[in-house]
C-alpha cells in the first residue's frame, strides 16, 4: 500500500542525456526549447548552492556573472521548472534542427508557394480596376491604362467623338492635367478602347502615331517612337529627347504621390532630433507621416537656392540620381561624386558639372560604404545629411531607411577665427578630419566650404571609419574606438549597466566561434563606454535582422531581401547568433513590411521607456565596419563608414531621451524604428540569408 497522498501527488522530475550548452556560464538565452535540449551544469549548481530559491544574495558570487541579473534569474528559473517537472523533456526522439540543406529546401518551397500566391491575389486586384487617383492621374504609360480603369477619360471621349484632340476642345472640358498629359491619355485609352477617330495632323514634330501595331501595343511619340514614319520625320534627338521627358514625367507623378506636407513643416516637426525614416511607396500611411522623406525633398527649393552638391556613396545609379534633381527643374547643379560602384560610366558631355571619383579601399574585403551628402546653397549656407540609404531608386523605395538631416549652417564673416562656428560636439572638424582621410583632390574645396561654415546648431557627434591600422590617437578618431571615447567621455552607464545593447543592422560579418570572439568583447564593451558609479554587471545583447518570414511577407517578396547580404556560409560557423536575434517589426511606423537596410545601435531601459543614447550609421555589424583590436591594441579598419551619434546630453542636459509619454515632461519622444519590445527568435525561426535570392 503507498504511502503517497493520491489528492496532492509528488511530481516526478523528469531526466534524459543532453548536450551541455557550448556557451557555458555565458549562455544568454532565456528561450526555454534551448534549455529543453541543453543542459546548463552552471545553474544547475548554483540552485543546489541557493537551496532552489531564485534570490541571490549581495555577497553571492553569481553576481560577477557574465550575464545581467535579470537573465540570470529567469534561466535559474526555467532550470528549476524542468527539474520540478513543470516542463517536460518529452521521452519522444528531441526534434531535431534542420540542416543547412534541409533549411535552403524548405525556403525554396516556402517562396514558391508565396510567390504563386502572390501572383494570384495581383490579378484578382487588377482586373477592372479603377485607378486611385482618378481625374488627378499624371501617368502616360500605357500599360497602366490598359490594367486601370479611367472613367473620366472614357466620358471625355464620349463628347469628343471622333474629333481630333485640340487645346480648345479640352478647355471645354475642364480637365485637371496639362493639355499634352489630357491629350496623350486620351489617345491612349482612345486606342485602347477601339474608337475610331480623325488623325490629328502633325504640329512641331509630333505625330498622332496613326494606327495601333500589329502588335497591338499603342505607340506614342512621347513614350516609344514605333513606326517607320515616325522614325523618317524625327530627329534621333529629339525623339530621345520625348522619351526621356516622358519617362521623367513618370518617374515625377510616382515621386511627388508621395509628398503630402512640405518639408519645412518636417523639419519643424522633427526639432530637434531631425531623425527621419525614407518613405515607403507601397505604405501610405508615411507618405503622410512628418518623420518621413523622400530624397526630391532634400533638394527642395524650399531649404535653400542649390549651389552645389557632395555625394558619397556605396552604389550609385547615376540616371536615377540625376532624374532627382531634373523633376524640380534643377539642371546641371555643379556635383562632386565619390562612389565605390556605379552602374555607367559618367559620359564625357555630363564632366562639365558632374566630378565622378571611385575610392577603392586597400583591402578587397573593404568597402566604400558612406552615405553622405552636402548641399551648398547660393547664400553660402550648407547642409549636411547622414542616410543609410544608396543612390539607387530601390533603396528609397520600400526598404527602411535612416537620415539625419543637419540645421542649414550659414557662412562664417569672412574675417572669422579658423575655429569659429564649431559645433558642441565638436562635428565641424570631426568631418573635415574624415574628409581629409580621403586624401583626393576632389574633396579639398569641400573641406573649405565646411570649414567656413556655422555648425554651432548641431547637436549630434560625427563618428566615421577609414581604412588603416590606427594606433596612439587614431584609436580614438575612428570606429569603435571614436565611439568609446565619445561614450566615456559623455555617458553616465545607466542604473548598474542594467540597460540591453540593441543592435540592428542589415548585414553581419563573421564574428567568430563564439559570443566572446567579437560580439560580446569588442563590441559590448565599446557600446556599454560611460562613466560607472560602483559595480556594474553585463548587459543583455539584442540583435534585430529580419527572418526568413519577414522577407516573404515585405511588399517586394523575396526581392526585398536584396538588401540584406548576410550568408549562410557566415551563419553556419556562427549559428550562436541566433539566440540573440530578434524580428524586425515596426507596426507604429507603418514599416513592417519594408525590409530594414538602417543600422542602428542604442541601450534602452528595461521597461521600454528610457533610452541612454542612439546611433545611426552606415556600418552593419562587422569587423570591416567597426574595426577590431589585435595583440598589439591597434585598431584594424577595413572599409569608409559615417555616422552620428545622439546624446541627450547635448539636446536637453539630460541622461536619458524618453521613448514614452510622462506627465508634466515635455520634452519630445525619440522616434525610434522599431516596435518595443523586441520579439525574439522562435526554435523554428531562420534568419534571412542572401542565398535564398539567388536560389
Amino acid at each position: 500500500m503507498s504511502d503517497s497522498n493520491p489528492s496532492s501527488p509528488k511530481k516526478r522530475r523528469v531526466t534524459r542525456l543532453r548536450d551541455t550548452c557550448i556557451a557555458g556560464p555565458k549562455c544568454f538565452s532565456k528561450q526555454v526549447p534551448h534549455f529543453q535540449k541543453y543542459d546548463h551544469p552552471h545553474l544547475e549548481s548554483l540552485l543546489r548552492e541557493l537551496g532552489n530559491a531564485l534570490e541571490i544574495p549581495l555577497s553571492h558570487k553569481a553576481r560577477n556573472s557574465p550575464v545581467s541579473l535579470e537573465t540570470l534569474k529567469e534561466q535559474l528559473g526555467i532550470v528549476k521548472k524542468i527539474q520540478d517537472g513543470d516542463i517536460s523533456l518529452s521521452s519522444s526522439p528531441e526534434k531535431k534542427r534542420p540542416t543547412t540543406s534541409e533549411e535552403i529546401e524548405r525556403l525554396k518551397q516556402e517562396s514558391a508557394k508565396f510567390n504563386k500566391k502572390r501572383e494570384a491575389e495581383t490579378r484578382k486586384a487588377t482586373q477592372s480596376k479603377d485607378c486611385t487617383f482618378g481625374e488627378k492621374c499624371y501617368r502616360k504609360h500605357p500599360e497602366h491604362f490598359k490594367e486601370f480603369n479611367h472613367p473620366h477619360l472614357s466620358k471625355m471621349l464620349d463628347t469628343i467623338g471622333d474629333s481630333p484632340i485640340d487645346e480648345k476642345l479640352l478647355a471645354t472640358l475642364q480637365g485637371k492635367l496639362s493639355f499634352e498629359t489630357l491629350r496623350n491619355q486620351l489617345e491612349i485609352v482612345r486606342k485602347i478602347e477601339g474608337r475610331s477617330y480623325k488623325p490629328r495632323p502633325n504640329v512641331e514634330g509630333t505625330s498622332s502615331s496613326g494606327s495601333s501595331s500589329h502588335s497591338g501595343r499603342v505607340q506614342l511619340v512621347v513614350e516609344k517612337p514605333g513606326t517607320s514614319s515616325i522614325k523618317g520625320t524625327l530627329p534621333v534627338t529629339q525623339a530621345m529627347r520625348d522619351r526621356n521627358a516622358a519617362a521623367l514625367e513618370k518617374e515625377r507623378v510616382v515621386v511627388m504621390d508621395r509628398v503630402k506636407n512640405s518639408i519645412t513643416s518636417k523639419l519643424e516637426a522633427a526639432a530637434p532630433y531631425n531623425f527621419f525614416l525614407t518613405t515607403i511607396t507601397e505604405s501610405k500611411n508615411t507618405h503622410h507621416e512628418k518623420l518621413s522623406v523622400s530624397f526630391i525633398e532634400l533638394i527642395d527649393p524650399m531649404l535653400g537656392e542649390l549651389d552645389g552638391v557632395l555625394q558619397l556613396n556605396f552604389m550609385v545609379q547615376l540616371g536615377w540620381l540625376l532624374s532627382q534633381f531634373h523633376i524640380l527643374g534643377l539642371r546641371q547643379i555643379p556635383m562632386t561624386l565619390l562612389y565605390g560602384e556605379i552602374d555607367m560610366d559618367v559620359p564625357d558631355q555630363l564632366k562639365s558639372f558632374i566630378t565622378p571619383k571611385k575610392i577603392k579601399p586597400p583591402s578587397p574585403f573593404g568597402s566604400h560604404h558612406t552615405k553622405l551628402m552636402v548641399f551648398t546653397y547660393k547664400d553660402g549656407g550648407l547642409r549636411v545629411i547622414i542616410s543609410t540609404a544608396n543612390l539607387v531608386e530601390s533603396d528609397w523605395d520600400n526598404r527602411t531607411q535612416g537620415l539625419w538631416i543637419s540645421p542649414k549652417c550659414p557662412a562664417l564673416p569672412e574675417d572669422s577665427d579658423t575655429l569659429s562656428g564649431e559645433s558642441p560636439t565638436r562635428f565641424k572638424m570631426c568631418l573635415t578630419r574624415y574628409l581629409s582621410a580621403y586624401k583626393v583632390p576632389e574633396l579639398v574645396p569641400w573641406i573649405k566650404k565646411i570649414s567656413r561654415a556655422d555648425m554651432s546648431e548641431i547637436r549630434v557627434f560625427f563618428v566615421g571609419s577609414v581604412p588603416g591600422s590606427h594606433a596612439g590617437q587614431g584609436l580614438k578618431q575612428w570606429g569603435l574606438g571614436a565611439l568609446s571615447s565619445i561614450l566615456s567621455d559623455n555617458v553616465v552607464v545607466p542604473e548598474k549597466n542594467s540597460y540591453p545593447l540593441i543592435l540592428q543592422c542589415s548585414s553581419i560579418g563573421s564574428l567568430g566561434p563564439n559570443p566572446d570572439s567579437y560580439l560580446t568583447g569588442d563590441v559590448l564593451r565599446t557600446f556599454c563606454s560611460g562613466k560607472k558609479e560602483g559595480v556594474v554587471g553585463k548587459p543583455d545583447v539584442k540583435l534585430v535582422y529580419p527572418t526568413f518570414d519577414n522577407i516573404v511577407g515585405s511588399y517586394d517578396g523575396l526581392l526585398g531581401g536584396g538588401c540584406l547580404p548576410y550568408s549562410i556560409k557566415t551563419h553556419d560557423k556562427q549559428k550562436w547568433l541566433t539566440s540573440f536575434m530578434c524580428h524586425w517589426k515596426s507596426d507604429q511606423r507603418h514599416r513592417s513590411r519594408a525590409p530594414p537596410h538602417i543600422k542602428t545601435y542604442c541601450r534602452i531601459s528595461p521597461d521600454h521607456k528610457k533610452m541612454s543614447y542612439f546611433v545611426l550609421t552606415s556600418a552593419n555589424l562587422s569587423k570591416a565596419a567597426w574595426g577590431s583590436y589585435n595583440k598589439s591594441g591597434n585598431l584594424s579598419i577595413l572599409s569608409y563608414e559615417a555616422g552620428v551619434v545622439f546624446l541627450p546630453q547635448y539636446f536637453f542636459g539630460a541622461e536619458h531621451f524618453p521613448l514614452k509619454p510622462d506627465a508634466g515632461d515635455r520634452t519630445p519622444l525619440f522616434p525610434l524604428p522599431y516596435d518595443l519590445p523586441l520579439t525574439s527568435y522562435t526554435f523554428n525561426d531562420v534568419p534571412w540569408f542572401s542565398i535564398t535570392c539567388r536560389n
